[in-house]
């Protein structure tokens, strides 16, 4: 069995480890990590916003990931929203919602958390009033006999901040982390699925905000990538990459080798790191003579007459 933490122990950890979680992971990883310092069998952690009131982000442990679908279904009947909702912040337990003969005979009871084995919860709901961002954090039991205590809902209470926190900080982390191009040439935001805006740089929303296409509310409209990860508008250029269940989204000034052809990009990005037409061709399953080729075409079409013209063109302020 797991050693049990102390909240300070866990507060410790959750900050000075949270750099080296992939922000993909870390949902799941501090989930483990309070388990043990209030024991649980099941898990849910779903953030979403005001504005639509959909789960976008969405992590269990040890529960199905089907339950998230559940208690939208069933919200309207669900005793502990209307709870949570007036209490924000505050751990709310089942127990003190509906007696134990009521719940355990109530259509939510049998519809929405029976079948998943669910006897005993602990939920508590935060509410980011300038971003409209809310964070659903809801602790489960599968054995009837073991209730929450009070000092578990106390626990819970005051733990729910340093995860929001720590996730919020994993998050500002990851708008610099394994950026192909030189960081100074982009601004980048995190976003979800809806295009809500998790951690964004100021200098993100200074750029798509000079331009009618961007309205100055809390969102990014993902549905300029269609089926691609990568588009221009104007003059500016995106990139968007997966993060678990965010997107980093990046923008810099569009340069003439954004229009070249996706081939055209893979040799240029083979001549920006160094490497040799063979390595080039081997790496593209092409012909040595292909690559030279390709590479004189984006040449041509770029208006230069050497690689360096080409990195410095590309890479313009990567570091030496």
């Amino acid at each position: 069995m797991t050693d049990k933490l102390s909240a300070n122990e866990f507060i410790s950890q959750l900050y000075c480890k949270a750099n080296d979680i992939p922000l993909a992971d870390f949902a799941t990883w501090a989930l483990d990590l309070l388990q043990q310092i209030i024991p649980f069998d099941g898990a849910i952690w779903g953030t979403g916003h005001t504005s639509t009131e959909q789960f976008h982000t969405q992590t269990t442990v040890d529960v199905s990931p089907e339950i998230f679908a559940t208690l939208k279904k069933h919200v309207d009947i669900n005793p502990i929203f209307e709870t949570l909702l007036s209490t924000t912040g505050k751990a709310v337990d089942m127990a003190d919602v509906l007696s134990d003969k009521h719940f355990y005979q109530s259509t939510i009871y049998k519809e929405c958390f029976q079948p998943f084995g669910i006897e005993r919860i602990l939920s508590s709901i935060h509410i980011d009033d300038r971003s409209g961002i809310f964070t659903l954090l809801t602790l489960y039991r599968y054995d009837r006999e073991q209730g929450f205590t009070t000092q578990e809902k106390s626990l819970q209470n005051s733990l729910l901040f340093h995860l929001i926190k720590a996730f919020s900080h994993r998050q500002l982390l990851a708008l610099n982390e394994n950026t192909v191009v030189s960081k100074k040439e982009l601004s980048c935001a995190l976003c979800d699925n809806q295009g809500i805006y998790h951690a964004v740089e100021a200098s993100f929303l200074n750029i798509v905000e000079q331009h009618q296409h961007f309205n100055k509310q809390q969102a990014f409209p993902m549905s300029l990538f269609t089926d691609k990860n990568q588009t221009s508008f104007d003059n500016l250029h995106f990139v968007k990459e997966k993060f678990g269940d965010l997107y980093r989204i990046s923008v810099r000034m569009k340069n003439p080798a954004d229009d070249l052809s996706a081939r055209e990009k893979q040799v240029v990005a083979g001549i920006c790191q160094g490497s040799t037409f063979k390595q080039i061709a081997k790496e593209l399953n092409l012909s040595p003579s292909t690559v030279s080729n390709h590479l004189y075409r984006i040449y041509d079409k770029l208006n230069i007459h050497s690689r360096s013209e080409l990195v410095a063109l590309v890479q313009p302020t990567s570091p030496n």
